[in-house]
């Protein structure tokens, strides 16, 4: 970790302001969406054979990209489109008492909640909306990859990095040049009907929280006009039994919609379980395509997304719109 924290401090850039007319834009997306119908040398830790994910509750300490790809082309080309993407977070793991209100970290004992307990608004949006331990999410703020390249970083390729488990914090986000206007996942104003998460919220999700989705939207860099938009989230055979458990909760989803919630029970390589908590398979696609035509060109699309073993090379996952 002391080489990583030393080698992202000899490349740290001062972080640039937002542009702001991408800021405004995606702050105005940001409050709209809610209902639309539409892993380096590290070896971890939910591994099925087929799903692969850094995540395990026996493993938490460990240094962590999010990488984002906007590959349509740079500026000036006719393709190229904007990327805006809003990840959904929620809590990471499950415990072996699903029903006691609170969650248990199950290599330490360390005990968040009886989330029943304490003050009415203390956890509303990872507790209060739906009365369960797991299976809320939230919205943190959409930002945008623009395709430009210029520079390549920030624009058309984005890694997002913390010390914690959960990218939530601002304060702690690692300047980098990977992340030159230091992108977190801003939980702190999200549209109805979430709240602001309270610091209690922050503190659970930035120490036992991931991106369970994304919302994304392509938009014509001209017009400003959405061509395309969907949800995508990793792909995952949920109806294995040798590896995934039923927990018997569902999660409300934004769209509406609500799905089942599995737990990892076995991962082939720590031959135990991880703890890990994944929506139903098929909930989301893990790939989408699409086609948009500019003048008398049509050209097809694909965004997907793709999750590693690592964490920082490989990477947690990879979140990428592309010409197809």
């Amino acid at each position: 970790m002391n080489k990583l924290v030393l080698l992202l401090g000899l490349i740290t850039l001062t972080a640039c302001t937002n542009d702001s007319v991408f800021e405004n834009t995606d702050q105005q997306n940001y409050n709209s969406q809610t209902g639309s119908t539409d892993g380096g040398g590290m070896t971890t830790f939910s591994d099925d054979g087929s799903y692969q994910s850094i995540w395990d509750i026996y493993h938490r300490g460990r240094e962590m990209f999010y990488d984002y790809v906007n590959a349509t082309g740079d500026i000036g080309n006719p393709a190229r489109l904007d990327f805006r993407v809003t990840p959904y977070i929620g809590l990471a793991y499950c415990d072996d008492d699903l029903s006691d209100n609170r969650f248990r970290d199950m290599l330490s004992s360390i005990i968040e909640g009886p989330f029943n307990s304490v003050p009415p608004g203390t956890y509303p949006n990872m507790f209060d909306f739906t009365g369960n331990e797991i299976g809320n999410f939230m919205p943190a703020r959409s930002f945008t990859l623009t395709g430009t390249g210029v520079p390549y970083w920030g624009t058309a390729g984005l890694r997002i990095f913390s010390m914690d488990h959960c990218h939530v914090i601002g304060a702690n986000t690692v300047a980098n040049i990977y992340n030159p206007n230091l992108i977190f996942f801003d939980i702190t104003a999200p549209p109805a009907p979430y709240v602001p998460a309270t610091p209690q919220e922050e503190i659970l999700l930035s120490q036992y929280g991931k991106v369970f989705f994304y919302y994304w939207e392509a938009v014509d860099p001209v017009t400003a006009v959405v061509v395309a938009h969907g949800y995508v989230m990793p792909e995952c055979d949920t109806s294995n039994p040798a590896y995934w458990t039923n927990t018997g909760i569902t999660a409300n989803l934004p769209t509406g919609a609500v799905a089942d919630l599995y737990y990892n029970h076995y991962s082939n390589d720590t031959f135990m379980p991880s703890y890990e908590v994944v929506l139903d398979a098929g909930t989301f696609p893990h790939e989408d395509t699409f086609s948009h035509t500019v003048g008398t060109q049509t050209y097809n699309y694909k965004v997907d997304i793709v999750t590693y073993l690592g964490g920082t090379s490989p990477l947690v996952s990879t979140l990428k719109l592309s010409i197809d």
